[in-house]
Order: structure tokens, then sequence, then C-alpha cells
């Protein structure tokens, strides 16, 4: 009777009675693999997986092995979802396969050719040996029971096991050198490059193999060609150059129509949505064309993909407009299509014992060839022991190459459904593996590095200071390099330059593309040549470049292309890659034309905040209200004189500086920041200190003998006691620091130096609007709440009265507020490093006064 339904149901099938419930169960199976591909990453991503092993997950389960069990395809004239699924998305993989190919940008491989190619042959060679040795083995285990062998199958068999092992996924390693944020780094464009380099090999082997294939039988015996005309070596090797020039002239045909319209397009950032319909089905078309020969289609749209020109609005409509769609939609899809055609039901031929050994032995071959032949040929050519490891495991990545192998092998009758599940099973285990162990060895290498910053207050002034300055544009470049070089003081400055470039989630992956400079465009079409982020990096290049070449300054540059959300660790690796003891950010502020402070970007906010939580070393907050430069010369007289004039000055300019003093870590910070300006020629440094209104004239250069109260047993009055003695500890190391400065900087003239003393916050803010006017720049000290009894006492009655923006303390933000009427200077706001618990488990005793 099952029989007998089977048979009808395949008739009405024929007849077409089903056919919309076939494209209703086709859309149920893509919406599927879309959610469960979603919910997989959400969880994996956290341990450092790329998005390609959710993909097959979610192929998985709704594959044969999971839902097939409850829902019967073949009623509906379907064999199994994976194929069900390939047969549906037959043009979007041909699309698919032509976005990879154009990802692939060669002028990235440049940067590092003889290094990539060293390293990737270093890896392959080691990884061919392997599988030629065990070959037959690997072989044999695959047919457990089988006793004879036939030559050809086996000789197959060992050609596509070595494509496996040698094999190197770039778009997974893309994805996962982006999670790591060491794009930038020499390793991570090594890996990229070397990937390449693996990724061009392997695919033309594939194609090699894929003009007229031998298909054999399931005893290993090759089956006879329809026409024995085929089968003579003469012919292939026709056959070969036939489909050579075929696809020659198809990427001929794309290049020239790429071109073309570039040339109808001159000046325009992009072309039209009918244009790039038109260029799809052109690459669908002409894939076809060639796949009428006996060509795969899928490489032939690579090879279209991989020599299409870069410059011109046509690559760039099909990057913009092509990544999002296929990183999220197609690619799934695709990568769904391997999982869903697993049963690992029907994997009888082994026991769970065997299947476990033949999949680790695979997996152990493929990873030891990998990373021991990529460390070899690192460590020859100089790269230290460390990254090559990271070279090692990513360049283990597989899902792409090795996939079109394995398909080749189940199509062709070399490789059971047994053999295609271990084979997968294993590179999903590498692919694992690869991210986890790459991010272990990263924080290693950056823990083995880490440094102990000094906040500037401990560091002495004959030491370098190493300053790292963040800029999201070209416009904050000199004004950020001018603050760089007046912190000198009387030694060389580190100058550390890094541009962050908010990541796009539709570009997230097309890294390659970002450093793309145009090469061969017509340079006085600037739109059409240079796109991505290359405009905005080559703008604070030349920015740099400038100011370089007028202060002869070095200035090293690193650029950071990440989202906002993760930003900020980036800037905490560079501030340790740099070992910097100050970093300086912009305002998330920009002055308009009319000297008011506007929001643009109010996400850079948040992203200011983080840093200033998490940095490793003390931050600046710059409120940049002078276009161009800090400060110019100022023809007003600072309060009490500045410590030297214009006249004395050899430049003929002075940057007066004021730095304001309460009380607190923050505000020792600002004064010791403020003595390191004052070393510099061109710079007048006045300090003020606000006191409360009846203190004693000479606080500041007499250390007070308080002595802290000595915490009592028992509940509110123990809390009460350390509060307190916390308090008076703060006012006692505020004490010690300004006689300490007053001793050795004002005494002899270095510094000018003045006190005023306020009663509450209205005082405080008065006080400060009259000296709006008067100074370049404001250097002042974040501080924070519960700080002592005289800074509470000073501040009192701010806490209404301007709270736009908390994270630059009270003072910072009053001064950096458009209500302050008359100020045009720029704010420093500085937050010192939190070293306190580790200073106080320094064995040495480090002093806490300014050296």
């Amino acid at each position: 009777m099952a029989e007998d339904d089977e048979a009808k149901c395949s008739a009405d099938v024929a007849e077409g009675s089903y056919f919309m419930a076939g494209v209703l169960a086709i859309l149920g199976l893509m919406a599927s693999v879309l959610v469960l591909s979603g919910l997989f990453h959400s969880v994996l991503r956290r341990v450092g997986q790329p998005s390609i092993i959710s993909h097959i997950l979610a192929g998985v389960v709704v594959g044969p092995t999971v839902l097939g069990r409850m829902v019967d395809l073949r009623q509906l004239g379907m064999k199994d979802a994976g194929r069900a699924l390939g047969d549906a998305i037959y043009y979007l993989r041909v699309v698919f396969m032509f976005f990879i190919g154009l990802e692939m940008d060669l002028r990235y491989l440049r940067r590092h050719l003889r290094a990539s190619i060293i390293v990737a042959f270093g890896g392959s060679a080691l990884c061919l040996v392997l599988a030629t040795i065990s070959g037959p083995f690997f072989y044999g285990l695959l047919h457990p029971g089988q006793r004879t062998f036939q030559p050809e199958s086996l000789y197959a068999s060992t050609a596509l096991f070595m494509l496996v092992l040698t094999s190197t996924a770039s778009p997974v390693l893309i994805r996962i050198v982006t999670e790591l944020k060491i794009t930038g780094s020499e390793t991570g464009q090594l890996a990229i490059g070397t990937a390449f380099a693996n990724d061009i090999a392997s695919l033309a082997a594939i194609s090699m193999m894929v003009v007229s294939p031998t298909t054999y039988d399931k005893d290993g015996k090759p089956l006879p060609p329809p026409n024995r005309l085929v089968a003579l070596p003469v012919v292939k090797v026709i056959m070969f150059l036939w489909m050579a020039l075929n696809v020659w002239v198809s990427v001929r045909i794309m290049v020239w129509m790429t071109r073309l319209v570039n040339k109808t397009k001159q000046g325009k950032q992009y072309i039209s949505k009918y244009e790039l319909f038109a260029m799809l089905v052109l690459i669908v078309g002409l894939s076809q064309h060639v796949q009428l020969f006996g060509y795969s289609a899928s490489m032939t749209a690579f090879i279209i993909g991989l020599t299409t020109p870069r410059e011109g609005p046509t690559a760039r409509t099909l990057i913009d407009r092509l990544a999002y769609p296929v990183h999220s939609i197609i690619m799934p899809l695709c990568f769904s299509t391997i999982g869903a055609r697993l049963d690992f039901a029907k994997i009888n031929c082994f026991t769970p014992t065997q299947f476990l050994f033949v999949v680790t032995y695979t997996t152990l071959l493929s990873t030891i060839g990998r990373v021991v032949g990529t460390v070899v040929a690192g460590r020859m050519i100089g790269i230290p022991a460390r990254e090559t490891l990271v070279l090692g495991f990513l360049l283990n990545v597989k899902g792409y190459a090795d996939i079109l192998a394995i398909n080749l092998g189940d199509s062709t009758g070399i490789w059971n459904g047994a053999a295609q599940g271990v084979l997968l099973l294993s590179s999903i285990i590498t692919t694992f593996m690869a991210g986890p162990a790459s991010a272990a060895i990263v924080r290693q290498q950056r823990r083995a590095f880490q440094y102990r910053s000094h906040c500037l207050q401990h560091l002495k002034l004959d030491q370098e200071l190493r300053v790292l300055v963040c800029v999201h544009g070209a416009g904050s470049v000199h004004s950020m390099l001018t603050l760089a070089e007046l912190s000198k003081g009387a030694t060389p400055v580190a100058i550390y330059l890094l541009h962050l470039i908010e990541l796009m989630s539709s570009r997230k992956y097309a890294i390659t593309h970002f450093y793309h400079t145009g090469d061969g465009a017509d340079e006085e079409d600037d739109d059409s040549g240079r796109w991505g982020y290359a405009p905005v990096i080559d703008q604070v290049v030349a920015a740099v470049n400038g100011f370089t070449n007028g202060t002869f300054i070095p200035v090293r540059q690193m650029t950071a292309i990440s989202s906002l959300e993760t930003m900020d660790a980036d800037v905490c690796n560079g501030a340790e890659d740099a070992r910097a003891s100050l970093v300086v950010v912009p305002f998330h502020k920009e002055q308009r034309y009319d000297g008011r402070m506007v929001c643009r970007h109010d996400n850079r906010r948040e992203l200011n905040q983080r840093i200033l939580q998490r940095a490793p070393c003390t931050v600046g907050v710059l409120v940049e209200r002078r276009l161009g430069t800090i400060a110019e010369r100022q023809s007003t007289a600072t309060e009490g004189g500045p410590s030297r004039s214009a006249a004395d000055d050899p430049a003929g300019e002075t940057h007066n500086v004021v730095a304001v003093f309460l009380g607190g870590p923050d505000d020792r910070e600002a004064v010791a920041y403020a003595t390191r300006l004052a070393a510099h020629p061109s710079v007048s440094v006045m300090v003020t200190r606000f006191l409360p209104a009846g203190a004693s004239l000479h606080s500041s250069t007499e250390v007070p003998s308080t002595t802290l109260m000595s915490p009592r047993r028992g509940g509110d009055d123990h809390l009460v006691a350390v509060v307190v003695g916390e308090k008076e500890e703060e006012a006692m190391a505020d004490e010690e620091f300004m006689a300490d400065f007053y001793a050795r900087f004002v005494a002899p003239g270095h510094v000018s130096y003045t006190e005023r003393y306020v009663s509450n916050g209205p005082e405080l803010v008065e006080s400060l609007c009259s000296m709006a006017g008067m100074y370049s720049l404001f250097v002042v000290g974040k501080g924070a709440d519960g700080g002592s009894a005289a800074v509470t006492q000073m501040t009192s009655g701010m806490g209404g009265l301007y709270e736009e923006c908390p994270e630059l303390g009270h003072v910072g933000d009053l001064l950096s507020s458009d209500d302050l009427s008359g100020c045009c200077a720029s704010v420093l706001v500085l937050r010192q490093h939190n070293v306190r618990h580790r200073m106080k488990q320094d064995p040495n005793g480090v002093d806490h006064g300014l050296r």
C-alpha cells in the first residue's frame, strides 16, 4: 500500500499537483535555516566561532538528521533537504562565488607577497607530505572490510584528500581576524595574504579536476565515459584549452563591460539599481555559457569576480550593495546545504569508536601539518614564534575549497556518504578550534607584553612620554599632534596616532577593500578611483605628513576599523602596544562656524565614557575650540603674569595654559601634565588653586599635621571612620603634592601660581567665568564624587547648574559648555589611571610626589 501511495504521489508531483506545496516547503526550509543560523551564531560567537559553523549546524538540523525524520520531503518530489535547498539557490550560489572572488583583492596580497608565498608553501608542503603518506591508509579506513582496492580510485581519493588538508577558507579567516581585531597588524595582514595564496592554488587545482572528471562505481572501478574519444589525453587537453578560452572570453567581456559602465558613470559614486541588476544577469549568463561546455558555473563566476576591475563605481556598487545580502542571506543558505545533505544515521559502516578514530585522525593530520609547517616556514623568514602559532591555527580554517573537493568526491563516486560525513565533521572541528586557539595565543601574547602604566604624577620629567592620540578624521589631527608635541617637556616625546574608523555592518568583512587606493584610475576623477574608506585614510595621512614636515617630529600611525561598540578595545590595545602613559581622545562635540559646540556623533560620547573607564593609563578628553591649532598668540595678559613673556619666546608665540586645581588624584594629574607643558619653550603655564574661603594662605606650601581617624569597631561608626579617613588621606596627599610642586616649579619661576578662595559652587563658577578669554588651554581634572571635604564644599551647588556631560566632571563640564560666555579656549580633561592599589603593593615604595 505504501509503495502504491508513493507511486501515486510521484505521478501527482510530475503533473504539478504539489507545485505550490513544494514552493512553500522550500521557503520554510530557507526561513528555518536563517533563523537557526542566527540563533546558533548568537551563542557560538561568544566563544570565538565564525558564522560558517552556525550555518552548517543549521543545515544539519533542517536536514535528514533532525527535522528530516519528522517531515518526509519525498512526498513532494524532493530527495532530501540538502538537494532541495541546493537546487533552489543554484543561481544564488553563482552570485556568492562571484562575490568571494570580488572580495579577494590581489593588491592586498602584494603587500606581503614574498612572506605570504613562503608561509603558504611551508604549511601546504607538510600537509601534502602527510596526505600522500596517509592517503591510502585513510582510504582504507573509509572502506572497512574491503580487502582489494582499485588503484585509480585510490589515487583520486589521495589527490582530493591532499586538497582537503591543504585548503584554507579565506572568507572564514577574514571573519576570525576581524573579530580578533588584528586586521591592522602585520600578523593579520600576512594571514589574509597567505589565505588568498592558498585559496587561489586550491581553486586552480579543483579547476583542473572538474574538467572531464572520471566517475567511479561502488566498488571503486572507473566507469567508461559515454564517448571513448573523451578518455584520450589529447582530447582532454583540447577540451581544457577550449574551456580555458571560453573562461577567458567571459572574463574579457566582464572587464570590458565594467570599464564601459565606469566610463558612462564617470564622476558618480554608484551605478543605478537597473545597471546593477543587468551586471548580475551578465555574470550569471556568462557562467552558464561556460557550463554548457562542461566547466563549473561557480568556478567561472569566481574567476570573473577575481578579475573584475576594482576601480570605479561598478565595483563599489557591487561590494556595497551585495555585502549585506551575501553575508546575511546567501552565505547561510549556501553552507547550510552542506549540512543538510548529511545524514549521520546512514554512517553505518563504522562503529562509534571507529568513527571517532577516523575523525580524530583526519583532524590531527590537518592541524599538525598546517601548524608545524607554518611555524617552520615563519621562523625561516624571522617571524616570532607566537605569531607563527597564530598564523598556523588561523590558516587551518576550513569551509570553502575543502567543501568543493568533498562535493567533487561525492559526485564522482570516489567517496561515499560516510567519507563525506567524516571529512565535513573534521573540517568543522578544525575551524572550531582555530578561533579560540588563536584568540588564546593573542591574549597570552598581550599579557606577556603588558606594561605597568605610570600616571603622569609619578613619571619623571626626564623620562620619555609616550602619547597615543585618537582621531576620527583629518580635522582634529593638527590640534591633537600639536598638544602631543607641546607635552614633550625637556625630553623627546613618542607620538602615536590611532585613526578610529567606524565599521559599517554591511561592510563588516570586506577588510581587503578598506585600504584600496584605486591604482590605475584617473587621478582627476577623485571619486571613481578611490572608494571605501581610502579617502578618509588618505586625508588623515596627508594631515599627519603636513604636521611632520613642518615640525620634523616623527608620528607613528595606526588604523583601527571596528564598530563603535568595540572600538574602546582597539584604543586599549593600542595603548598597550604603544606602552602609552597618556591617551587623548577628541570630545564628541565639534565647534561650529559660529563658535558653538554641536554634537554630530552622539555615540562617540558613549565611546569616550568606555575609554575613560577601561583605559590602562591616564586618559584626556580634548574639547577643541580652535580649528587648526590649539592656541594662538594671546595678547591678553594672564592673571599674575606669565612665567615667560612672548618676547622671551624665540618663536614669537606663547601658548598660555592654565591648570585648575581643586583637589584629588585627577587634579594632581592635571598639574603634573601642566609642569611638562611648562618645559616647552613656547608655553606659559599658570596653576590656579581653589581653596575654601577662610583657609590658610600658606596651605599649599605647608604640609598639614592632620591625623587620620582610627577606625572603630562596629556598624555605621566603622563605615563613617573609613570614609572620613579616606577623605583626610586625599587632603594630605594634595598638600604634599602641592608643597613639592611649589618648591620645584613655582619658587624657581618655571610656573606661575595663584590661589582663589570660594565658599561654594556658584562662587566657583563665577571665578571660572572671570578666567574665560585669558587662556588658550585649560587643563583640569575630571574629579570624582566623594572627594575631600574642601572639594565637596567648593563644588556644592554645582550639581544642578551644569550636568550636560558628567563624564568631564564639574569643572570640565562648565568650561566645555556654550553657556560659559567669553570662553574660546580649548579644554583638556584628565582622568588619572587608578594605580593606587598597585602602588601599595610596590615593594620599592614609589614616592607620590612630582619627579
